[in-house]
């Protein structure tokens, strides 16, 4: 697949990074020379300097034999007639990437329709959708729902008090026969990640993710040693577009919310709209108004401002004063390793949380993807199609690449199972897998006819 990104951005380099990893044709168009030369140091893809706008910087960058372009920089403008010349050259599909809230109403609607946009992102409703299954289940580090919600992956750091501590997963199996509710996809240690076999020993601390039913989620995240709780009490720090966004989700679901915004005609405009969130205006990082707001007594504490410094010292604080489950919007990378040597529980990034919104509809549309940010494993959801390798046949009989794994499976009519070997495939089945890129290619050629 012939792909261009325009934007060389946050959201631009990780799509860059996932799609090239997978073998495809990956062009980065970017304007700004110097960003372009770094991202073309770092990553082995293809970078064109240029206005994306304009026909001869898309022809440059291959756009005639182009079956995706994903305009994804910081200008909803640039995006969107990114897309409409593409469309002019014959592109199959575009993505675009919409910040604008005006765009995001009906008028905005009707525009992008005329602009031929095929998939519209939003990275601030994405990250804010992400933020929303942790508050349902604090404890998990991830949580991203696949099968349409009736299976999850769940990102966790085994407890000391786990009962799977000291085990191998062969022998974890065993003792869950013959109803298994859960299998371990992906495991990282001492920043090595794993896909784990039979054989793999689970040691405290290790970042595992778990495939499992929703119905079971409680269960699993008490097998793994970790307390989860319902957020009742709910700090949200920043209000911009996530924060707010977040604050009035919470505040539907009946959670107490405390919203804390710098910006004071920000805070007052939030204040009259969210009329039961207590808004205080000033500075996230101002520890004696954290605590005169009872940080030490939330639940859930969820800074998501757009300066990443910011929200890791007031998640560190929050951690540090109290018992609450503490989440970090993170836009820079670099800043990752700080999260876990500073206590906080978790961190989101914009780029995995639009990422996984243009490879799901690069993938079917209707399918679930899940990328994460410190491991290159993806999981993804394939259709079994009559007449393929995979139709008729037990688990153990397929022949897939060592870094596959097979997760669970949805029926036609409903019905979900975690897989075992002895799990026969059929045609029109939906299995969740657990993969790298590279063997991305090789494991949906397993399921096509």
């Amino acid at each position: 697949m012939h792909v261009i990104i325009v934007g060389a951005g946050e959201v631009g380099w990780y799509l860059a990074q996932r799609l090239g990893a997978e073998g495809n044709d990956v062009v980065i168009v970017e304007q700004n020379e110097d960003i372009a030369a770094a991202i073309g140091a770092e990553l082995d893809v293809q970078v064109v300097v240029g206005n994306a706008i304009t026909p001869s910087t898309l022809r440059r960058a291959g756009v005639e034999k182009a079956d995706l372009l994903a305009g994804v920089t910081q200008n909803d403008e640039v995006n969107l007639l990114a897309s409409l010349l593409a469309k002019e050259f014959g592109v199959d599909q575009t993505v675009v990437r919409i910040q604008t809230e005006e765009l995001r109403g009906p008028l905005g609607a009707r525009l992008i329709k005329t602009m031929q946009a095929d998939v519209v992102i939003d990275p601030d409703a994405d990250t804010a959708d992400e933020i929303m299954e942790l508050a349902h289940l604090s404890g998990a580090d991830e949580v991203y729902p696949m099968s349409g919600g009736e299976l999850l992956v769940l990102g966790a750091i085994v407890g000391p008090t786990s009962q799977f501590v000291g085990r191998d997963l062969g022998e974890i199996g065993k003792s869950f026969e013959p109803d298994w509710k859960f299998l371990f996809g992906a495991l990282t240690r001492d920043g090595e990640t794993v896909i784990p076999r039979g054989d793999q020993v689970i040691e405290t601390g290790d970042h595992v993710r778990i495939l499992t039913t929703r119905t079971a989620r409680q269960e699993i995240m008490a097998l793994l040693g970790v307390d989860s709780r319902e957020a009742h009490r709910v700090m949200v720090l920043g209000g911009g577009a996530v924060g707010t966004r977040v604050a009035e989700r919470l505040q539907s679901e009946g959670a107490t919310v405390v919203l804390v915004e710098n910006d004071p005609a920000r805070a007052k405009a939030i204040s009259e709209r969210l009329t039961r969130v207590t808004v205080v205006q000033g500075d996230i990082t101002d520890t004696e108004l954290l605590l005169e707001e009872a940080v030490s007594s939330m639940d859930l504490v969820i800074a998501a401002t757009g300066d990443d410094a910011s929200n890791v010292l007031a998640c560190a604080y929050a951690a540090a004063e109290g018992d609450a489950f503490t989440v970090a919007v993170l836009h820079r990378l670099a800043l990752l390793p700080l999260v876990r040597q500073f206590g906080i529980d978790a961190a989101l990034s914009p780029r995995t949380a639009s990422a996984n919104a243009v490879l799901r509809s690069i993938r079917g549309g209707t399918s679930s993807v899940a990328t994460f940010l410190e491991s290159d494993v993806e999981v993804n959801e394939f259709d079994i199609e009559a007449g393929s390798s995979a139709d008729g046949i037990r688990v153990a009989d397929l022949h897939l690449p060592h870094s596959v794994l097979l997760g669970a499976v949805s029926r036609p009519d409903g019905s979900t199972e975690i897989v075992r070997g002895r799990t026969v495939l059929n045609a029109l089945d939906t299995v969740v897998v657990f993969s790298r890129p590279d063997a991305l290619a090789a494991t949906r050629r397993a399921f096509s006819a």
